[in-house]
């Protein structure tokens, strides 16, 4: 998820950009901070990239929180946006702003870890994404987008709904810890990992993906990985 941090004060932003990075990483999210020392930088940055969550100060020169938020607004209905402040008299301006949430200086790791777990557990599960990094280049893949990903050797093959695999040197362990607790995804064999939502079938001992491919089951857990898959399908439907 794409991150900015406006603020006018240099050190504040520092700081919050370190909560939040440590916050993502403990949790195994992928997040990328930008911090923004004023309101009109931040809008001209939007022109050519969108954010997903925006801590927006209220009293900065020039272009203050609100005005800065009523622009965002204009081009996102969606970014989940929270008002920083001193004080706590902008109530009715933030909240006419659809902000997520509105929280006074200081406050701790604490509460920035709490804030971005509501916000998880509001982000629809088809906006998660994981970076990887292919060669030179940073791949940002959706997990919706991932049917199956495969051991080889030192590297995992991903697997993608458009016919293309990438290949990253990651463990099918570094993997499940990426996609976090996102249920889609079950690791049927040894080095095998598989979305549910695009299993065609199961048949004896072998899974049966949209995309044509067949995955064997471990021979020791074929019972308790077809109840789990058994489970989810039902669930899903």
């Amino acid at each position: 998820m794409r991150v900015a941090v406006i603020d006018d004060e240099g050190l504040f932003r520092m700081q919050l950009k370190m909560m939040v990075e440590k916050v993502a990483s403990a949790r195994t999210l992928q997040f990328d901070v930008e911090e923004f020392e004023s309101g009109p930088a931040f809008i001209e940055a939007l022109k050519d990239r969108r954010f997903d969550i925006v801590f927006m100060d209220i009293f900065m020169p020039d272009m203050d929180g609100i005005e800065t938020a009523k622009k965002l607004r204009e081009l996102s209905e969606r970014t989940f946006l929270i008002f920083m402040t001193a004080s706590d008299g902008h109530y009715p301006d933030a909240f006419s702003l659809h902000a997520f949430d509105y929280i006074t200086k200081p406050f701790t790791i604490e509460r920035i870890d709490l804030l971005i777990s509501e916000i998880v557990e509001h982000t629809p599960i088809d906006a998660i994404f994981i970076k990887i990094s292919v060669g030179a280049v940073d791949e940002r893949i959706y997990l919706k987008n991932i049917i199956s990903v495969t051991t080889d050797g030192h590297y995992l093959e991903i697997h993608k709904d458009d016919g293309t695999t990438s290949r990253v040197r990651l463990t099918s362990g570094e993997f499940l810890s990426m996609a976090g607790s996102d249920r889609r995804f079950i690791m049927i064999n040894r080095g095998i990992i598989v979305n549910m939502d695009f299993i065609d079938r199961v048949d004896g001992a072998d899974v049966y993906l949209d995309d044509r491919t067949v995955y064997p089951i471990s021979a020791k857990k074929v019972a308790d990985i077809k109840q789990k898959i058994q489970d989810y399908l039902f669930n899903a439907q």
